[in-house]
């Protein structure tokens, strides 16, 4: 059973600090250059606290955080409060919706209790750095991200009453597109709803959409430290995967470097396994791929044929796993034929990773490839049927778009 529940939340001071020049992206998905911008951007940017630049990290995120609330630029709430967060947005195909969400706390178990379910598997080095930043700072920066299943559509109806009120935050974000994001969050503190919210979750399992280190990180920590009062959960977004603005983008992949590689053996190999379609233009190709719903993958290649559409020949395995699509590209193309290794691939040695045309196009204007594959996205259901199964699906497998701000509010605990 899952304990979903409100927080005392540490925020900017809005009469002191301006919400849009001190938030950023989460911290895994900011580059170097960004990182820099943000560090620039406003003193007060949350950048320093999550992804420090400085000589010790850790070190100078908690001396920042607390001079913040010593000077007044950060405030604590002093009612406990599920903080309703929606984000405005368009998807790749033009259409206005809005992702409905909660941030609250959630008390961190095991995967083994079936409780919390993950779709990834981590890497030891992340879950270092975000350990020694926990271990400095007592306190998570940003959420997690999670989803329920609530086809009813319980948990959308009873946060949606308070986005009458005045919002909290209002910020619109611009994205490296030239999109814009807007995210609004207000306070949800009304008692009979708060109640509504914790039963609901608790008959809900959770399923990770992103934050997969984070949450074992925080796992680790609470083991490592029961007299931390609040240090047994982490604060993280909710929002129902039944809802429409829950997006999932696709991840292509672009294969490059294998000095190797011959297009026309590798494409002789792919017809001995794989029903093969060749067509004349990117338009036809990816007018059959969206609608043939037997084709899993569709390649571009540098050099004629350029457009090739591939199926499956033969009946997969029932296994959710097996019919994943890009789980089929990792372990009968790229490692079978392509001859890619899973370190090669954990690595991103050989791979590159758009997740839409656009970026691809502008991978590939400025890189020798030797074939991009564009993968159709996965569904809700199917990643739920994976997790379902105890199973991990490959690398880069979803991206939940838009991303979440860091910086709307903060949740210390020990204290």
């Amino acid at each position: 059973m899952n304990s979903f529940t409100p927080f005392n939340g540490t925020r900017y001071n809005p009469k002191l600090v301006t919400l849009k020049d001190v938030v950023s992206p989460p911290y895994d998905v900011i580059s170097a250059e960004q990182r820099e911008s943000f560090y620039e951007r406003d003193p007060h940017n949350v950048i320093r606290l999550e992804l420090n630049h400085d000589v010790d990290p850790y070190t100078s995120a908690r001396q920042t955080f607390d001079q913040w609330i010593k000077e007044g630029s950060l405030i604590h709430d002093d009612t406990p409060t599920f903080y309703v967060y929606y984000q405005t947005f368009q998807t790749p195909d033009g259409e206005q919706v809005t992702r409905r969400g909660v941030l609250g706390t959630l008390k961190v178990s095991a995967y083994s209790t079936g409780d919390v379910l993950p779709h990834e598997q981590t890497l030891p080095k992340a879950k270092k750095d975000r350990l020694a930043l926990l271990e400095a700072t007592h306190t998570q920066f940003s959420p997690i991200f999670g989803l329920i299943d609530d086809q009813a559509l319980i948990f959308d109806h009873t946060i949606d009453g308070v986005t009458a009120q005045s919002p909290l935050a209002d910020v619109f974000e611009t994205l490296p597109n030239g999109e814009q994001v807007r995210h609004t969050v207000w306070q949800l503190t009304d008692p009979p709803l708060v109640t509504r919210l914790e039963k609901l979750i608790a008959s809900q399992k959770v399923y990770i959409a992103d934050g997969h280190h984070r949450y074992e990180t925080a796992v680790a920590f609470s083991s490592a430290h029961p007299e931390l009062r609040g240090a047994d959960r982490i604060m993280i977004y909710l929002a129902n995967l039944r809802g429409d603005g829950t997006v999932i983008l696709p991840t292509h992949r672009v294969l490059y470097g294998l000095s190797s590689f011959n297009q026309y053996a590798f494409l002789s190999e792919l017809e001995k396994h794989f029903s093969v379609i060749i067509k004349k233009s990117r338009e036809d190709a990816l007018e059959y791929f969206y609608n043939d719903k037997a084709s899993f993958a569709l390649i571009q290649f540098p050099e004629t044929p350029e457009w090739v559409v591939v199926s499956q020949k033969d009946v997969i395995s029932k296994s959710a796993l097996e019919q994943l699509a890009v789980y089929r590209l990792h372990e009968q193309i790229l490692k079978a034929i392509a001859g890619l290794t899973q370190k090669q691939i954990d690595n991103k040695t050989n791979l590159l990773y758009p997740h839409t045309l656009p970026e691809l196009d502008e991978m590939l204007s400025k890189q020798d490839y030797n074939a991009a594959f564009i993968l159709k996205s996965v569904a809700a259901d199917e990643m739920t049927a994976v997790t379902s199964e105890g199973a991990f699906m490959p690398q880069k497998s979803t991206y939940f778009f838009p991303k979440l701000l860091t910086g709307l509010v903060f949740y210390e605990f020990g204290n």
